[in-house]
């Protein structure tokens, strides 16, 4: 399957990446945190750093939300991290580069961008013998199932230095047959009784026996005591043909779970479940999703029944079933029906753009369509493809309920966030409609008053619509979220670019855009806005429409 070759394709192309990849800056001075890809995106975050202490710059570094979900923040934080970057040398000692450097590298490395740290290494002369940089190759080579790699790595730069880098010996001892280097290694470990070791060193002895030691009920034992996973630990599982379990994949970084997907012994329900969530960060391509989705096994009867057992189903298990049984499925109204609900079960775990994308041409569904529910969530799903003609027609001819001219109002501004063209006069008429409905959803309405605010300038009947309705009331906040508004909107405005993107990577941390607080998420617009993140603001903008 393509899923299991993704890792091992990339690693062949080492090579090619060198090749294609820009080239890096020099560094007169040897600090090497200022190292950098030469790239037009990345030139915005060249000063950033200026004027700034360590202990600002270190926290900045290591708080950035390297696990959200949200493809938007993934790019942001990994053109951040590959950028070239300024320090003022007169704040910033060798000592403190060297562990800005090492705290940018293990975010890097936290993101899966392990093809970029190798780029770095290769282009620069300073990083020769950098024993952390070093260490996250070989553990980067190790994610890949390129051991004899990581190995030589080991053998050529790093053989005198049992204490950093001693499991990793300890694996390429074992793998080359060398058990009693390994041995000895292993013994040297035990004598230092760190917690969490056991583990280690009980696998590290079962790799070497004669056992088969997948169904060892001991080794399970301790290994459900363990609570997160490194990529040592993980490649040890792999080679004893253990899969770990959800549990311990919950915190998992985004190369922990780059590394699931091409791991043939892990369980098939954790290879979906990672695939999920790299399809939202765009990690990896909706044609993977599509075929970890494939990778169920499940009873011919189950899938043929498929309609009516899916409720009885984790989200994890009910998508690749439903998802089955509509590509088997030639009936094109039990399709519909199946569609439907794969895309309701999808919502709420963010899926819903990486699923459309899965089922949105696979009928025609304007033949199909009954409900206003079911008219509603077609039109999501063609929008969040960009298809807004195909979106409003399924709207067509629908009783104009509060929800149905929500909708098109999200279709207008959405339409325009992508070619800026909008009809004033008509979109006015519709704010003016909808905000005079007694049952109306205040939140909904107030989401889209947000975006209005940040993206459209406003004529004098919109405005006053705005002066109506109970955006950001502040008695419905907190104070926490209140001060990041002030301060989203006084940094912002100033283009202080470091404690700007500081408040927004604060403010988004791990969670998905769409689970902010609406004051939340127009502080984070209003800093894309000031610091002239376009692309940014409109992809976020357009979440918060659907």
């Amino acid at each position: 399957m393509l899923i299991f070759l993704f890792f091992f394709e990339s690693a062949n192309s080492n090579q090619e990446l060198f090749q294609k990849q820009p080239k890096i800056f020099s560094n007169n001075d040897n600090y090497i945190s200022e190292i950098g890809i030469d790239k037009y995106e990345n030139f915005i975050w060249q000063n950033i750093f200026f004027d700034k202490s360590f202990e600002d710059i270190k926290s900045f570094v290591s708080n950035l939300p390297t696990k959200s979900s949200n493809a938007v923040v993934q790019d942001l934080v990994f053109s951040f991290l590959t950028s070239k970057k300024t320090l003022s040398k007169n704040l910033i000692s060798k000592e403190q580069d060297d562990e800005i450097f090492q705290t940018l590298v293990d975010q890097l490395f936290k993101t899966g961008r392990l093809n970029e740290i190798e780029l770095f290494y290769s282009e620069s002369v300073s990083l020769s013998d950098n024993d952390f940089i070093l260490k996250k190759m070989i553990e980067g080579n190790l994610l890949r199932n390129r051991h004899s790699e990581a190995c030589k790595i080991l053998e050529n730069k790093v053989r005198d230095k049992p204490v950093f880098f001693g499991k990793i010996m300890i694996i390429c001892d074992i793998l080359n047959a060398k058990y009693e280097e390994a041995k000895l290694g292993l013994s040297l470990l035990k004598e230092q009784n760190n917690p969490g070791d056991i583990f280690f060193i009980d696998l590290a002895y079962s790799l070497m026996s004669e056992k088969n030691i997948s169904e060892s009920d001991h080794l399970k034992k301790n290994l459900d005591e363990i609570k997160e996973l490194n990529p040592i630990i993980m490649a040890s599982l792999q080679f004893a043909d253990i899969s770990p379990n959800f549990e311990q994949i919950a915190n998992l970084s985004t190369s922990g779970l780059l590394f699931i997907l091409s791991n043939p012994s892990v369980d098939t329900d954790l290879k979906i479940y990672c695939s999920e969530i790299l399809a939202k960060q765009s990690r990896v391509s909706i044609e993977m999703l599509s075929e970890a989705y494939q990778l169920s096994r499940f009873e011919n009867k189950d899938v043929e029944n498929a309609f009516n057992l899916y409720k009885t189903l984790s989200p994890v298990k009910a998508r690749p079933l439903l998802y089955q049984s509509i590509l088997r499925d030639e009936n094109p109204s039990s399709k519909y029906e199946k569609i439907i609900a794969l895309l309701k079960i999808s919502i709420n775990d963010g899926l819903l753009s990486a699923i459309s994308n899965l089922v949105v041409d696979l009928i025609s569904f304007e033949k199909y369509v009954k409900t206003d529910a079911d008219a509603l969530l077609i039109s999501k799903m063609y929008q969040s493809k960009k298809k807004f003609y195909e979106a409003k027609q399924i709207l067509n001819g629908r009783q104009q309920t509060v929800e149905i001219r929500f909708r098109e109002i999200a279709l207008d501004l959405s339409q325009f966030l992508n070619k800026q063209d909008i009809d004033y006069f008509s979109l006015e008429k519709k704010l003016f409609d909808v905000s005079n409905e007694e049952k109306i959803n205040v939140e909904d309405f107030n989401k889209i008053m947000m975006v209005l605010i940040v993206n459209l300038d406003l004529n004098q009947g919109i405005s006053n619509i705005i002066k109506r309705s109970e955006i950001l009331n502040i008695d419905k906040t907190n104070e926490s979220n209140l001060k990041n508004l002030f301060l989203a909107e006084k940094y912002s405005r100033n283009k202080d670019f470091f404690n700007s993107m500081n408040v927004f990577f604060s403010i988004l941390g791990n969670q998905d855009f769409t689970d902010l607080s609406l004051i939340e998420n127009y502080s984070a617009l209003l800093i894309l806005k000031n610091l002239g993140f376009e692309k940014e603001l409109t992809q976020l903008s357009e979440s918060i429409l659907l």
